[in-house]
């Protein structure tokens, strides 16, 4: 990688990197995507100057878990592993559980180890060898045309899985396990009709004695977060929290933060992910309220490539290119400010202390993170009108002549009969946070 990306401000700030693609991708994904009439449309959108050529297929009809050549080999993974390590990071690569490419080479290997059907329909495909498949799909939709269905009730199933992940593990750190949920049995056999074998754990637990550290991160959905933490992953997708967000939803976002702490300490925050729109086209200047509280809850933050610096066009996955935008100042002087302040509290923070006692007849949300340099300070209104009050802190101990808001940049002088005062004052704006440093 060149030196500014290693430079690039989200990826000083980030524990762990996850590049998507690595692996070989499909040819017969790539001639389905660059037919596709639904996706020529997002194509356009995405790429002012869209050609064919752009289409690469999708990284999630993955062809067989060799490094894609045009992105890197074996040993050059090795060895950005190595400087990732170097510098304190870690690398986490993609794994797809449900399915491979409608062309993929274990089908040839391994036959018996995908879904058979005798139903001709558009959920399945006639593979050259004579049998006929299943595609890859959850229960709600029809199945992805470039992807074909392991078939999770044969033991066989598991234990190649198992070796496909012993590799894997050789390689990086850590797997983000796509669409985690669908290999459940009771979601498989509402799926397929027939219920698979049990199998996370079983998998989690023979790559575990192996590699004790590598860690399984779940893309998850339809409330199975909880069973798939039981079952061991290190983190599951909160999609509530995002949903709440987009909904405007104050209330439900603080009923949501209530949860019990350990399922808390295992959620994975976003804004944006490849599924969903850019964070600034959908949440505008919001976005940085919410990412600012993002910054003080528990568990795991993830972030997406441009998210810092605004960027607005949502890029299919099928695409193997990205237009640079002109972006947000805001957005970008936002998460420089977020990024150094992340930096700098790594490895700090002694305490957390949630839901202080406000003077105010109005829930709103309050975080106080302390260590040894610093405390910082972060308070948000839920609601959709107005809010003042005070917080119950010391004010001798929190006075300062003058406060920045890390969130909006505006610098507040407070004046000093505030020091006699009992708790530090507030007012904010309907969805507004504020985030300050002692």
């Amino acid at each position: 990688m060149p030196n500014s990306f290693w430079e690039n401000p989200s990826v000083l700030t980030a524990d762990e990197i996850w590049p998507m693609g690595v692996w070989k991708n499909s040819p017969a994904s790539r001639k389905i995507a660059s037919t596709h009439p639904g996706l020529q449309k997002e194509y356009c959108k995405a790429l002012d100057d869209f050609q064919e050529a752009d289409v690469i297929g999708s990284p999630y009809a993955i062809f067989s878990y060799e490094p894609n050549p045009d992105v890197s080999s074996k040993q050059g993974l090795i060895s950005f592993r190595k400087e990732l390590h170097s510098k304190k990071k870690k690398l986490i690569l993609d794994f797809v559980p449900n399915h491979v490419s409608v062309d993929s080479n274990y089908i040839d290997r391994f036959p018996n180890c995908f879904l058979k059907t005798e139903k001709n329909d558009h959920n399945s495909f006639l593979h050259p060898n004579g049998n006929r498949y299943v595609h890859g799909r959850d229960p709600f939709f029809n199945g992805w045309t470039d992807t074909v269905q392991w078939d999770f009730s044969k033991e066989e199933t598991i234990r190649l899985h198992e070796n496909i992940l012993m590799e894997i593990a050789s390689l990086c750190d850590g797997v983000r396990c796509d669409m985690a949920m669908l290999v459940l049995p009771e979601v498989f056999e509402r799926t397929h009709g027939i219920r698979s074998l049990p199998y996370w754990q079983r998998v989690i637990d023979k790559i575990k004695s192996a590699y004790p550290d590598f860690k399984f991160y779940a893309e998850a959905y339809w409330n199975k977060e909880y069973e798939l933490q039981c079952l061991g992953f290190e983190g599951t997708y909160d999609k509530t929290l995002y949903d709440r967000f987009s909904e405007n939803s104050g209330v439900e976002v603080l009923k949501h933060l209530q949860a019990d702490l350990h399922y808390q300490n295992k959620s994975i925050r976003f804004l944006e992910n490849h599924d969903e729109e850019r964070a600034f086209h959908h949440f505008g200047n919001s976005s940085c309220d919410y990412f600012a509280i993002l910054s003080f809850l528990p568990g795991i933050i993830l972030y997406y490539a441009k998210q810092d610096l605004g960027y607005t066009k949502k890029v299919p996955v099928q695409l193997g290119r990205m237009e640079k935008e002109a972006g947000s100042l805001h957005i970008k002087d936002f998460y420089t400010r977020a990024f150094e302040i992340i930096r700098k509290r790594k490895g700090k923070i002694e305490r957390t202390i949630p839901a202080l006692r406000m003077f105010v007849s109005v829930s709103i949300i309050c975080y106080i993170l302390e260590y040894e340099t610093a405390k910082e300070l972060l308070i948000w209104n839920p609601e959709t009108f107005p809010v003042s009050g005070r917080i119950e802190v010391p004010m001798k101990e929190y006075y300062r002549e003058f406060l920045r808001d890390q969130v909006s940049g505006e610098i507040f002088q407070i004046p000093e009969s505030e020091i006699e005062q009992e708790g530090m004052f507030f007012r904010l704006n309907p969805k507004q946070s504020q985030w300050f440093i002692f």
